[in-house]
């Protein structure tokens, strides 16, 4: 498994992996209706908008056999980890543990002391991996809205904290 930084090129496989993810992970977490709807087409303008800036924040792919398995998106600002996604043919591969440990040590250079991230409450397969890097939960939790979900509609998020 490689971990690379992300370029413009890689935003159509991110964005596949991204829905595929969304709608393999979440069924059961968010209503049917909103990741049936989920538009690979918009997730891919987004994902070409944000890797084309030049002060964009970092975003890694990890490749396996040439191809994209999953992408990891940080905002080194606030020590985030702001999404993780593997395609879901590659669960279980490495590439979320290999994204997650690069994506740490990229805050690390950029000066964070701990790192933040933002789980649906009941995403049970991410809280492990997230628990193996040393993060747990702090009590902190949100709405707001998810897809086409108002705040109201939207389940709760929780958030995990981690010492670097």
């Amino acid at each position: 498994m490689r971990v690379r930084r992300a370029g413009p090129a890689d935003a159509a496989a991110i964005a596949e992996i991204h829905v595929g993810a969304w709608r393999a992970g979440y069924r059961g977490l968010l209503p049917d209706a909103v990741l049936d709807g989920l538009s690979v087409g918009v997730r891919r303008r987004a994902w070409e908008e944000r890797l084309a800036g030049a002060d964009a924040p970092p975003t890694l792919v990890a490749e396996h056999e040439g191809a994209v398995a999953g992408f990891c998106a940080l905002e080194p600002g606030g020590g985030e980890v702001a999404a993780l996604y593997v395609d879901p043919g590659r669960w279980g591969s490495g590439a979320g543990a290999a994204l997650l440990g690069a994506g740490l040590e990229l805050l690390r250079e950029h000066g964070a002391k701990e790192a933040v991230v933002w789980l649906l409450a009941g995403n049970e397969r991410a809280r492990r991996l997230y628990r193996r890097f040393g993060f747990a939960a702090d009590g902190g939790e949100k709405r707001e809205r998810i897809a086409s979900l108002s705040a109201e509609e939207a389940p709760p998020q929780v958030r995990l904290r981690a010492p670097l």
